[in-house]
């Protein structure tokens, strides 16, 4: 596989191997369909690496991070079936375990210490932390515990992952990983939006982005329960759209099938809802949002699921200001975006429109 993606650098002088662009695809996918990664497979190699840390075999190994979350598996799940861990397993861990894949996408640095701290050994409770860090506290226990569990309140809930030591600890290592992965530069919000613990060009799930926004709480609406991709948040006084470019009629009705994508760089072309008119109330908040000082989030995903099999998670494309509509249920919408999109998603999100 290393060889095939860095073009076969080891041939010897006057020997090359071109593959043409799909062809190369072609035979890499073939290649990692044969060294896919069952349980058996994995816990064979924990048992014969030397080391139980994670970024030590993932390095020694070369797998990618996500061939160890497939299928509910996780890190402390395979140091247990290869007698690599020693500590018996508490009350109430596997279900968290399984949760662990929900922190794969953390990609910016403060999010990701903000994390670090609050499942510290010594973290302080719930209360105590700061506004911010508090913020960032129900980003996470929402992520774990998307329905809020049997909880009545963030104090109880973090409390609980006291005693869950391998769980803790596991979440950090693979916080620490992939935040040296991220590919992107975080921008933070500011402005009426500063509050808001998200940054562009950043990814979150459902359960962060409504943790974060204030719309996911006890006594309120649970990320499990969200389905439609607007939201209005009345904290912030912000219109939020998710957006999935690539939709697959096996997730999406002919009816939900909306046509968004990018125009240019800073341009983005949203279809909203079939019931939204011009002169519906909704319509008329996003026509007018900036003289009524209201926001609008644009957040943006390719697919609806990753090659894991999990939700995949949106990236924040940022605050967008209307510019002007086209049609009437839906509303065609083109937004301008504050920040011009990374290249990469330009690139995609583009294609829809020609395809």
């Amino acid at each position: 596989v290393e060889h095939i993606e860095r073009g076969f650098p080891q041939l010897p002088s006057g020997c090359q191997i071109i593959l043409e662009g799909k062809a190369k695809k072609l035979i890499l996918d073939n290649i990692r369909t044969q060294l896919a990664a069952t349980v058996a497979t994995l816990v064979k190699e924990v048992r014969e690496y030397s080391t139980p840390l994670l970024a030590d075999y993932l390095r020694e190994s070369r797998r990618e991070i996500k061939e160890l979350y497939k299928n509910g598996n996780s890190w402390t799940l395979l140091l247990r079936r290869a007698g690599r861990a020693t500590e018996p397993a508490p009350p109430g861990e596997e279900p968290l375990l399984k949760r662990v894949h929900a922190f794969l996408h953390v990609d910016d640095p403060e999010r990701a210490q903000a994390y670090l701290r609050i499942l510290a050994d010594d973290a302080p409770p719930y209360e105590e932390l700061d506004k911010t860090t508090q913020a960032y506290a129900r980003m996470l226990f929402f992520n774990l515990w998307d329905n809020a569990g049997s909880f009545t309140s963030f104090t109880e809930g973090l409390a609980a992952l006291r005693p869950q030591h391998a769980l803790r600890d596991e979440l950090r290592q693979v916080l620490s990983y992939v935040i040296d992965q991220a590919d992107h530069v975080p921008i933070p919000l500011s402005g009426a939006l500063g509050a808001v613990p998200m940054k562009v060009h950043s990814s979150y799930n459902r359960s962060e982005i409504l943790a974060g926004l204030g719309i996911a709480r006890f006594g309120g609406q649970m990320p499990r329960s969200f389905t439609q991709g607007v939201q209005w948040a009345e904290e912030f006084q912000t219109d939020t759209l998710l957006v999935t470019l690539e939709k697959d009629e096996k997730d999406f009705s002919p009816t939900v099938r909306y046509k968004d994508y990018a125009v240019s760089p800073n341009l983005f072309h949203w279809e909203s809802q079939n019931a939204i008119s011009p002169e519906s109330p909704t319509g008329m908040r996003y026509q007018r949002h900036a003289s009524r000082g209201t926001q609008v989030l644009l957040f943006v995903r390719r697919y609806s699921v990753t090659d894991t099999g999990k939700s995949q998670p949106w990236m924040l494309l940022g605050p967008a200001t209307y510019v002007k509509h086209t049609g009437s249920k839906p509303m065609a919408i083109t937004w301008h975006l504050d920040h011009a999109l990374p290249a990469d998603v330009w690139s995609y999100s583009a294609a829809i429109q020609a395809s």
